[in-house]
């Protein structure tokens, strides 16, 4: 009788090759391990802070009913991405509205990109080894912090999430599998209309079949019916959205260009797209203004596409299917950004534009990059450790500018110049949600006096605001005017009129606006709220003892007239009002803390110093004075980023 054979024992090498996958996912995690950090900053705010459907969970459906930005004072930007503002309502209730978790959530959703990109790289011919450094540079590469370390980023990677997965689960032969693939491409366009890339991947994919024999035509029809499905139910339920979206459309900059204009800018932002993917350890924002590119991009973007061509046209040929759909994938999701169709957008290029491309574009070359490296195999690793370890480390720098609000925008203003429009709009912006409103003011008219298309609407309707906010009223109301003369169906500056007019104290005025407004927007109940507001300030004002704010009153009328400004949102006023308050000689100690707080969150900075030193002085035990003392030196602390 012959002796059992000895256990087998598993090579630790084919062990490892098929934990590979860890591999690139440990490094992602150490090279974003900061990011989970951050903050709310940018659009995080208006997509996140001020959504009510996100603050507060509503009923499903009024998710689905909804375009993905919704103020209702604003303008439509044509978007309708229900599921991310699910997600976003969903995670508030989870996370109590921390910015940490919906960071944690954005570096998980990326992970599983990661994975995608790895096993879609072996199914097209990669080794473990290939795969994986495949997947760790797509994972790290720096050029895509922006749609991972930020949170309104997550477009793109939810829109991946779903695309490359379809990828993955579809198969011709298998009916359940291909309408899996289907509710899998459904899912990424209620998360971004790039997911639409998928189902041209698909079609390749069929496509490349046909011509290979392999089926018929019209079988490959067949199997493609339940993209075609997929596609009328998006196609339904974004037109259900839009019906119910009665704002202006604003279709950006490139909804003014002439066709030959929108062809150059397609081929100037090509030139950047090529130079971004070279030049990947320099991540920057906004790259470019559209409608003002330098004939150098457009001769480069031409170049490139004339390159792409006679690449595809001599090695097309070797590709493998996948490969191919691969290609398609990132070329259509690449095409959706080049302008050819209006999408509300006023920069030429964005790195978080690049996700899915370059994790497609992954995918596509990960099996012939590596079979060019075994021609030389140390040379190829040591390219692949080096490229890696920079990637890495420049993501994880990059990292850190997300963090911190006005550190990212300095950092911006560095790299683009203090003439960048886009770029002084929201320092002026951050400023003014600092209430230092001198400050904001100086790059609130920086941005305006370059002319740009960047400056658009946005740029005069927060310069307007701010001299509102410093009582420069006049100017103001002639802004104001100007815009709702151009853009008449834009809502928010109508209303910002109507606010113009009150606080300059021409209330007649107002309401008149207001009367206007509401033809616009029937059944709104913010303006009712408006109208209240405006007729008891007029009558209050009217009853209230003639003088100036700031001059010599009894305490009790400036402090009247210092709570009738601050509702009316007129800082500049209210701060005169408060510090007749404190000059008064009848005030009370209430009243003196009263003024102080309003100066320490809203005033002067000089003064608030001042009537906090008072405060210190006469009330060294009030359990107020903290929170005050924080609150100012959170708003000097702005000068730490100069």
């Amino acid at each position: 009788m012959s002796e059992p054979s000895p256990p087998v024992v598993e090579d630790a090498r084919a062990r490892l090759r098929r934990r590979a996958v860890l591999l690139p996912l440990l490094l992602v995690v150490l090279a974003y391990g900061n990011a989970v950090r951050g903050g709310f900053v940018w659009d995080d705010h208006s997509l996140i802070e001020e959504q009510e459907v996100v603050r507060e969970l509503a009923p499903l459906p009024d998710y689905f009913t909804r375009m993905f930005w919704s103020d209702p004072m604003g303008v439509s930007r044509g978007y309708y991405r229900p599921l991310v503002t699910l997600g976003y309502a969903v995670e508030y209730a989870l996370f109590g509205g921390a910015p940490e978790g919906f960071h944690l959530m954005n570096l998980l959703f990326h992970l599983v990109v990661v994975a995608w990109v790895f096993l879609l790289c072996r199914r097209a011919g990669a080794s473990p080894w290939g795969a994986t450094v495949g997947a760790a540079a797509f994972g790290v590469f720096p050029r895509l912090t922006e749609s991972v370390a930020w949170i309104a980023g997550r477009t793109d990677v939810l829109a991946a999430v779903f695309t490359l997965g379809a990828l993955l689960v579809y198969r011709a032969d298998t009916a359940s599998r291909r309408w899996g693939a289907a509710a899998l491409v459904l899912t990424g366009l209620l998360c971004k209309e790039v997911a639409v890339a998928g189902v041209v991947g698909l079609v390749v994919l069929e496509l490349t079949a046909v011509r290979a024999r392999e089926r018929r035509f019209g079988q490959a029809v067949r199997n493609l019916l339940p993209m075609g499905v997929a596609l009328v139910l998006y196609g339904g339920l974004r037109l259900n959205a839009l019906r119910s979206d009665v704002r202006e459309l604003d279709a950006g900059a490139s909804s003014g260009l002439a066709l030959l204009e929108r062809a150059e800018a397609g081929l100037a932002a090509l030139g950047h797209y090529a130079v971004m993917l070279v030049d990947a350890l320099r991540p920057r924002l906004q790259q470019g203004v559209l409608g003002e590119h330098p004939l150098a991009w457009v001769l480069l973007g031409a170049g490139v596409l004339v390159a792409l061509g006679l690449s595809l046209w001599k090695w097309g040929g070797r590709l493998s299917p996948l490969e191919k759909a691969a290609l398609a994938t990132a070329a259509c999701a690449l095409a959706l950004v080049l302008h050819a169709i209006p999408l509300g957008l006023h920069t030429l290029a964005s790195d978080r534009f690049l996700y899915v491309p370059v994790a497609m574009g992954v995918v596509a070359l990960a099996a012939p990059l590596e079979r060019a490296a075994r021609l030389r195999p140390r040379a190829g690793l040591a390219v692949a450790v080096v490229t890696l370890t920079a990637f890495a480390g420049a993501t994880h720098l990059r990292n850190r500018d997300w963090m911190d609000e006005l550190r990212l925008w300095r950092v911006a203003e560095q790299v683009s110049g203090p003439d960048d429009a886009f770029v002084q709009q929201q320092l002026g912006g951050l400023y003014m949600e600092a209430h230092r409103y001198e400050e904001a003011l100086g790059h609130l008219r920086q941005s305006v006096r370059q002319k740009s298309r960047f400056t658009g609407i946005k740029g005069y309707n927060n310069l307007a605001l701010c001299l509102t906010k410093l009582g420069q009223h006049s100017e103001a109301i002639t802004l104001f005017e100007d815009m709702v003369r151009q853009q008449p169906g834009y809502r928010r500056g109508h209303l910002n009129l109507a606010m113009a007019f009150a606080r300059a104290g021409r209330f007649d005025s107002a309401l008149t606006q207001l009367q206007r407004l509401e033809s616009m927007s029937p059944g709104d109940t913010v303006i009712p709220e408006l109208r209240a507001l405006f007729e008891r300030s007029r009558d209050t004002l009217a009853r209230l003892p003639r003088g100036t704010p700031g001059g010599v009153e009894a305490a009790s009328v400036a402090e009247t007239r210092a709570k009738l400004f601050q509702e009316l949102g007129a800082p500049h006023e209210a701060a005169l009002s408060w510090e007749a308050v404190l000059g008064a000689k009848d005030a009370t100690a209430e009243q003196r803390l009263q003024a102080t707080g309003f100066l320490v969150f809203e005033g002067d900075l000089g003064r608030a110093k001042r009537a906090l030193e008072w405060l210190r002085q006469a009330r060294p035990e009030d359990e107020r004075l903290p929170l005050l003392e924080e609150a100012l030196l959170a708003r000097a602390s702005l000068d730490a980023s100069r």
